[in-house]
């Protein structure tokens, strides 16, 4: 109970008086993405999304970057924003769904090659845990295996 409680205090202090997070919008975190031969697109819903206006949706991208802010909806600012793409983007677009409260990002790849997840991972790193780790791992399962 006291983590439930404390949490939700957590949550409420947090969202008063964040002053970053008024100036970038409250992030967006739920969307859904697919791979295409030429575009990659990303879908963001968000209820009244339909009764914003055009001019009120700013997109902004770089060759691994891209990010929606929508200026108000729900009566807040909200931001989408993803960083190191899988690949290389030259361009992007926003296409809106009426009637959907959707809108999609249609990022232009710069080479037609298949994208197998949005973001890539952390360079290096998840290589290098998997086989200095995983090896480790494994001596020190031996070797406790042995004095048992």
């Amino acid at each position: 109970d006291d983590a439930k409680s404390g949490k939700y205090n957590w949550d409420d202090a947090k969202s008063g008086k964040d002053a970053d997070k008024d100036i970038q919008g409250e992030a967006i975190t739920k969307y859904s993405w697919a791979d295409g031969k030429k575009l990659v697109s990303i879908y963001i819903e968000l209820e009244g999304l339909d009764d914003v206006p055009d001019d009120a949706l700013v997109v902004d991208s770089s060759e691994t970057a891209v990010s929606l802010t929508i200026a108000l909806v729900g009566g807040k600012k909200r931001r989408f924003a993803v960083s190191n793409l899988q690949e290389e983007i030259a361009g992007v677009k926003v296409v809106r769904k009426p009637g959907k409260n959707t809108v999609v990002l249609k990022l232009q790849k710069k080479e037609e090659t298949p994208w197998y997840q949005l973001v890539e991972k952390a360079a290096g790193a998840g290589r290098d845990d998997d086989a200095g780790g995983g090896m480790g791992g494994m001596g020190g399962m031996g070797g406790m295996g042995g004095m048992g």
